[in-house]
């Protein structure tokens, strides 16, 4: 978390969850939630949950959140739904690290005014009642709902998770010669990439994504086994291409720099265990191999996580804290 939002948020009374990189409470009666995004120090959501009362606000809430975005430096972008304002910060130039906090808190005092001036009211972002309500999250997503509201939802995560595992494990030796043949298509890219003299995560990625697919068509649902065996599937056809690259550079260098000797490619490949035992080859082999391990773990961590989640169910939910009701209807 961000110090300097961290500690303007103890400053204001906000309660702070720095672990999850989140900032509630109340400001001008309104609870509103900054969150930090992750990877960044520099970007934040902000939001707050409420819905008209029984005056129309002037101007427009979605107008005057337009407005904001022209006079705040570094609100790049807002939306409101009716029960939900959302705004997006994010410190961009040599100077935001002084000016991110000041135009922050001037965006939080002015919208909260402007919601108090106009009767807007903190609802359940689903049913729009204004009782009973807390701060959630579902599967890292904030929300504000009512407890039937959340009742509902968790319901239908629970629904989800009991008919992903009654779906079984599919076919599992389809699955894996899907696996292997989608792993194929990654491997390929993987060779053209390193032709061109790069190592890319967009070819461990692909690799990984090509598996899956093809353990989906052959094998009928990717559970978590699915993922597990098209990980290792993946990892080893990395270790298949890299030893392909090596043949394709053996096979350059005996037609290039050997003319007396005539070398097809499948030769070149049987010749690849003899190259290994040179350090020097041996030990930019096992450098390539590191780095591509590296780059397909980073490049395919978040679509394995989402696949696994899209295929088993499972989404964590928990509630972060009660919203202290602060404004009165008017």
């Amino acid at each position: 978390m961000y110090k300097k939002v961290k500690q303007y948020a103890q400053n204001m009374g906000l309660a702070v969850d720095e672990r999850a990189g989140l900032s509630y409470g109340l400001i001008n009666g309104y609870f509103v939630l900054i969150e930090q995004c992750p990877g960044t120090d520099a970007k934040h959501n902000v939001y707050l949950w409420a819905k008209p009362g029984n005056i129309q606000p002037v101007p427009a809430t979605l107008d005057y959140l337009n407005q904001c975005t022209s006079r705040f430096e570094y609100l790049q972008s807002t939306s409101y739904n009716g029960a939900k304002i959302t705004a997006q910060f994010q410190g961009l130039g040599f100077k935001w690290g002084k000016n991110y906090v000041p135009c922050l808190d001037g965006f939080l005092k002015e919208i909260t005014g402007y919601c108090q001036n106009n009767g807007l009211m903190p609802c359940c972002e689903s049913c729009g009642t204004e009782h009973g309500l807390n701060l959630y999250q579902v599967d890292g997503i904030s929300h504000m709902f009512c407890s039937g509201c959340y009742q509902k939802v968790a319901g239908q995560i629970r629904e989800n998770t009991a008919r992903k595992k009654k779906q079984g494990s599919g076919n599992v030796i389809g699955g894996i010669i899907g696996a292997l043949l989608g792993s194929l298509l990654g491997v390929a890219a993987w060779v053209l990439i390193y032709q061109a003299g790069y190592i890319s995560a967009l070819g461990g990625l692909l690799m990984v994504i090509c598996a899956m697919k093809g353990y989906e068509l052959l094998g009928g649902r990717l559970n978590a086994l699915g993922i597990t065996i098209t990980c290792i599937i993946s990892v080893a056809m990395l270790f298949v291409a890299e030893y392909l690259c090596l043949g394709i550079e053996v096979y350059k260098a005996y037609n290039e720099y050997t003319r007396t000797i005539s070398m097809t490619f499948m030769g070149a490949l049987e010749d690849v265990p003899l190259f290994l035992t040179e350090p020097e080859i041996a030990a930019a082999v096992f450098k390539d191999l590191a780095i591509g391990l590296v780059l397909m773990v980073a490049g395919a961590f978040g679509t394995i996580k989402q696949t696994y989640k899209s295929n088993t169910g499972s989404v964590n939910t928990r509630m972060v804290a009660p919203v202290t009701k602060g404004v009165q209807a008017q």
